[in-house]
């Protein structure tokens, strides 16, 4: 049978991880329209709003001609960079300033903006002073979870549809076709950065060394934009509701599902495109919702 292959430790870790993720987005991008926050009663601003707005928030409009370009323009940079620098500085940089960046929004839900700053730049030091699964995942869900919010309420969610379409061809072929994004994620790796989580067997193994990864097989890595994504979809579609949020989190997550099925069943184990089930079910969590409250 399917699912005889299934292991459950890592599905129900992968999900626990989406879960976390997502309240942490959703939180952090309430506390933007809202001001509202869990050290103050009084309304404060976000990292993310810009200094001359006073809660509520409403921020601009992000439109899907800009989003595909800069996706592209990312993309490129990084495989430039690859080539053109071969040491792991630049990389180790450039990771740092996403966690950085990210890590700030969730943090600033418990402590003022300051304070979030200087822990974000902790978050990094001990990711990698302490280079373990822990603080691995730690920095990811933390700036993806930010990065989300910020943007998320920028978009449209029918906009975020499309993007998620255009992205999972995109990732079909990147990693069937071209095979670019493979060589993108190992090239990366070998410079001492994982732009992914990783989920091993056992909780018990989330305290193993990063750079013990290449001598076991016990574990199994989710793409940062196969995280950051959904939750940009379900930060999207706060404005409409938390039901809407919470139906495209729980798609999401049926997604994840039918990609672990499809990873664990394959005769021969190789990287496979995460995307395109996670998006279809998060999508078809929305439109269920769309329809149920007509």
């Amino acid at each position: 049978m399917i699912f005889k292959n299934l292991k459950l430790n890592i599905f129900f870790q992968s999900a626990a991880i989406f879960i976390i993720a997502a309240v942490l987005s959703l939180a952090t991008a309430s506390s933007m329209i809202t001001g509202k926050v869990a050290y103050t009663g009084e309304p404060v601003k976000s990292v993310y709003v810009p200094p001359a707005t006073t809660p509520p928030f409403e921020p601009a409009q992000l439109e899907l001609f800009q989003f595909l370009v800069s996706f592209l323009i990312a993309t490129a940079l990084m495989l430039f960079f690859l080539k053109a620098f071969k040491g792991r500085f630049l990389f180790q940089v450039l990771f740092g300033g996403l966690v950085i960046f990210g890590a700030q929004g969730p943090l600033g839900l418990v402590v003022s903006p300051w304070l979030a700053f200087l822990f974000s730049f902790g978050i990094v030091g001990l990711r990698f002073a302490l280079p373990k699964i822990w603080t691995q995942n730690l920095a990811i869900i933390l700036a993806t979870a930010g990065i989300a919010a910020s943007l998320g309420l920028s978009v449209e969610p029918n906009l975020v549809v499309l993007i998620l379409i255009f992205l999972s061809i995109y990732d079909i072929i990147a990693i069937y076709k071209t095979r670019h994004m493979v060589k993108l994620f190992k090239e990366i790796s070998k410079r001492g950065v994982y732009l992914a989580l990783i989920v091993p067997n056992k909780i018990s193994d989330w305290n193993s060394k990063l750079k013990n990864l290449d001598k076991s097989k016990g574990y199994i890595f989710i793409g940062t934009g196969d995280l950051a994504l959904p939750l940009f979809f379900s930060v999207s579609a706060l404005p409409l509701g938390m039901s809407y949020s919470a139906a495209i989190i729980v798609g999401a997550i049926i997604g994840l599902l039918a990609d672990h099925l499809f990873f664990v069943t394959q005769k021969k184990k190789a990287a496979i495109p995460a995307l395109p089930f996670i998006a279809f079910f998060a999508i078809l969590g929305y439109a269920v919702n769309l329809f149920l409250n007509l």
